[in-house]
């Protein structure tokens, strides 16, 4: 039996019929003899401990002594688990002669049946089960067996006669994997599916079972779609960044923006977004909200670059003294080379201090000494302050190889600058 059948299997003895291992509840009315609740717990006890023969026997046992069919049932449930096949099976049968009107004996003869891969005596008495008792759940047990027989056709009809009466999710799950997997039914499959999420509160199992076919159908909008709808339901971070990782995937970086500010995960990301695009005056807001909310300088220190870059084209004496005074504020506990490199190229560039700014560049040099921009920025530094020579040094070793339009521009000078000293 393939792994798929097992499961069937197992799932219709252990759901179906409520016959779990674990201590079930048996219906005992008023007790007919002195020590019936105590055998009882003997029974429930060897069951729990897989001795199942021990606890056929006490049940077996329950039931003459009280003549209670739920003793039988529970002794019939109990065999199904032990390893007696005909012991198993003499019970069912017998059980069946006794009781001919009771269903469960036939149903735990069909589970008898499908453990032994007797699929055919499975499928004749399931039929005459569902002639007396036409449910959701013995619907789906007769697509059960004609799946593990290969039946898709026969199996779909079942699952499907048996979604039209409970609608439920297994139910769903079962039709539309059939479909999908077996009958090639796949845009069926998730017209279902997608039916059912709109109009019906799902659970995630349902949401998965079309996450996965999504994925495999590599629809990027539909996996994005479902995984806003579960997002909007259970808000989990999980879901949340499934959708920003989808969209970034699909370089749709409007709708990620759109979907951070509407649900307000991550503002960090947001933040990243906004930067990445050169977005910087909607990044220097969120990162000015970070920084208010958190009181960490590595915000402020984002600040001051997003309103530089923001403002690059009107740079003036006053955003250049507000762009300074953050960075000082920065610097004095947060000693990171970014931003010591990026105030010591503002101090340089724009000539408000060089030899400061030529101070801060080798701070940020001493933490990342090979760093070429930091390399550059020296060089720039020492050629503001006409020492030419020493900063041909420098950027000689890189310059000719770099594609960065102010590192080319920085060489051209610094070179003219050695040939008029020359």
């Amino acid at each position: 039996m393939s792994r798929y059948n097992s499961v069937i299997v197992l799932f219709i003895i252990l759901i179906l019929t409520g016959c779990s291992q674990k201590a079930p509840v048996v219906k005992i009315g008023k007790k007919s003899f002195a020590n019936e609740d105590l055998l009882i717990m003997q029974a429930l006890e060897d069951q729990r401990l897989g001795k199942y023969i021990s606890a056929m026997s006490t049940f077996e046992l329950l039931y003459e002594k009280s003549k209670k069919i739920d003793y039988l049932e529970r002794e019939a449930m109990v065999s199904l688990l032990s390893k007696n096949k005909k012991e198993a099976y003499d019970l069912l049968n017998k059980s069946i002669d006794l009781y001919p009107k009771n269903l469960l004996f036939k149903k735990l003869l069909t589970q008898y049946y499908l453990q032994n891969k007797n699929y055919k005596n499975a499928e004749k008495v399931a039929l005459e089960i569902l002639k007396k008792e036409k449910t959701a759940q013995n619907l789906s047990l007769m697509g059960d067996i004609y799946m593990v027989q290969k039946s898709y056709k026969l199996a779909l009809k079942y699952y499907q006669s048996s979604f039209k009466i409970d609608n439920s999710q297994k139910s769903l799950i079962n039709m539309v994997s059939l479909m999908y997997r077996f009958l090639g039914k796949k845009e069926e499959a998730i017209s279902y599916l997608e039916t059912y999420v709109r109009l019906h509160e799902a659970n995630k199992r349902v949401y998965f079972v079309l996450l996965r076919i999504y994925g495999q159908e590599k629809n990027i909008n539909g996996l994005i779609s479902t995984y806003k709808k579960l997002y909007q339901k259970f808000k989990t971070d999980e879901f949340a960044k499934k959708i920003i990782e989808l969209l970034i995937y699909k370089k749709d970086k409007y709708d990620a923006i759109k979907f951070l500010k509407k649900s307000g995960y991550n503002p960090k990301m947001l933040l990243d977004i906004y930067s990445s695009s050169g977005d910087y005056t909607d990044a220097y807001k969120v990162a000015k909200k970070l920084y208010k909310k958190t009181k960490n300088v590595d915000f402020l220190g984002k600040m001051a670059i997003f309103q530089y870059e923001a403002n690059r084209k009107k740079l003036n004496k006053k955003i250049l003294k507000s762009v300074s005074e953050k960075f000082e504020i920065v610097l004095k506990d947060f000693q990171d080379p970014l931003y010591l490199n990026y105030y010591g190229y503002l101090l340089i560039d724009h000539d408000l201090d060089v030899k400061k700014g030529v101070r801060l560049v080798k701070r940020a040099l001493e933490i990342e000494p090979k760093s070429l921009f930091y390399l550059d920025s020296l060089a720039w530094g020492y050629y503001k302050l006409n020492k030419c020579k020493k900063a041909y040094e420098i950027i000689k070793k890189f310059a000719k190889d770099s594609d960065e339009p102010e590192v080319l521009l920085h060489y051209r000078k610094i070179l003219k600058c050695i040939k008029e000293d020359k």
